[in-house]
């Protein structure tokens, strides 16, 4: 199932090319935030989440333009993946404890 952050970069476009550069963001955000696969190695996350986190960075504005997007849109959907990360981390760190608890 696709989140929202995820659905927002895919849309359809009707030019190739913003098409293209929206699919290398969707595949950076994939690849920093979705789910673990065999095929990626910690580095490839690592990668994926220092390009979506260096706002600063000539390449990323160019990604977020190309794409078609405003760079601090981008990088208000990277912090609320970032947000929900932590926050289902808090989630599941807590209901370990309570069921430690309840032994």
């Amino acid at each position: 199932m696709m989140n929202e952050s995820m659905k927002v970069l895919t849309e359809e476009s009707s030019d190739p090319e913003k098409k293209l550069w929206r699919a290398v963001l969707g595949q950076a955000f994939e690849d920093a935030f979705g789910p673990e696969r065999y095929e990626k190695t910690k580095a490839i996350k690592q990668e994926a989440v220092e390009f979506l986190t260096n706002y600063s960075d000539v390449s990323f504005i160019n990604v977020c333009e190309n794409a078609g997007f405003d760079p601090s849109f981008i990088k208000r959907k990277v912090r609320k993946k970032f947000t929900e990360k932590f926050t289902s981390a808090i989630k599941n760190l807590s209901t370990k404890v309570r069921n430690k608890n309840e032994w």
